[in-house]
């Protein structure tokens, strides 16, 4: 059985970008699209995004990731502190 390809690092969600102003006043918290195109732009050609699905809400910050190719999709996890925050597939 071939070894599953897989990445792993670290994601900053800058707390002084200027999105978190209206995402939201006083609660800032990431949004779902930034995190997603945070896997996009790390796993190259993908022809759809499935089944992303977020356990809380992400404030801005530091979460470590890792990405693992299992065929025709990625499979790609957010998480902090060793809990798993977000988890979705890229299909290829």
């Amino acid at each position: 059985m071939e070894t599953p390809i897989c990445q792993e690092g670290a994601f900053h969600f800058d707390p002084d970008d200027g999105i978190y102003t209206d995402h939201f006043p006083g609660y800032p918290v990431v949004p779902g699209s930034l995190v997603i195109d945070a896997f996009l732009k790390i796993s190259g050609s993908v022809k759809r995004i499935e089944n992303f699905r977020f356990r809380s809400f992400l404030f801005p910050g530091v979460y470590q990731y890792r990405i693992v190719c299992l065929g025709d999709y990625w499979e790609c996890t957010l998480f902090r502190n060793e809990q798993i925050m977000v988890r979705g597939k890229l299909r290829t």
